[in-house]
């Protein structure tokens, strides 16, 4: 009989993976995200995730105009332990804020993810995304035709409020008097 081999892991900070990106240890491009202390390898993009990722990237860009800073797949520090780079971004004010340092969380306004085949791990990282401070969090069902709107965020980690919108259910672009329609947002994307 064996003897059952317990393995310990080794946690990092996002301080400790920014100073590996530093030094060359980790590549700036590599697909990893810091989450709850771990490196977790991210999927690479088919073409249906990559075209609504730029639509919407596209879309807010236009909706926020220079009144916000909309990125595409760039960090946020989201406390000590997680360094997510959700697939759209938006942030209070200009982009040169943020050149010396990457964004946290409670200056987001909205952080989107879009769910090809990764629904489970993008709907995880909503608890991150609410124990950053990141006040909306959208899920793009690629797959369903819906979008998942998280709100209120608690400090432990989870939203107050979830809604399931598709079709011709209307969703609000966090900070602006604006609101779009979830189905024009599949435009373009067959069934």
């Amino acid at each position: 009989m064996h003897a059952q081999t317990q393995h310990r892991t080794r946690r990092f900070t996002v301080d400790e993976v920014l100073n590996m990106i530093d030094a060359g240890i980790l590549g700036e491009d590599e697909p990893l995200e810091l989450i709850d202390g771990e490196l977790i390898y991210v999927s690479p993009q088919g073409p249906p995730h990559a075209s609504l990722t730029n639509n919407i990237r596209d879309d807010l860009f236009l909706a926020y105009g220079a009144g916000a800073h909309v990125r595409e797949a760039k960090p946020i520090i989201a406390g000590d332990d997680s360094l997510p780079e959700p697939d759209v971004a938006v942030f209070r004010g200009h982009r040169d804020d943020y050149a010396g340092r990457h964004p946290r969380g409670d200056e987001c306004l909205l952080a989107v993810e879009v769910a090809h085949t990764s629904h489970s791990a993008d709907r995880a990282k909503a608890a991150v995304y609410a124990a950053a401070g990141v006040p909306v969090y959208w899920l793009v069902d690629l797959p369903a035709r819906r979008l998942e709107v998280h709100g209120e965020p608690r400090p432990d980690g989870r939203y107050a409020l979830v809604r399931v919108l598709a079709g011709d259910d209307r969703v609000s672009l966090p900070g602006l008097d604006v609101t779009w329609r979830v189905g024009d947002l599949f435009a373009g994307f067959a069934d």
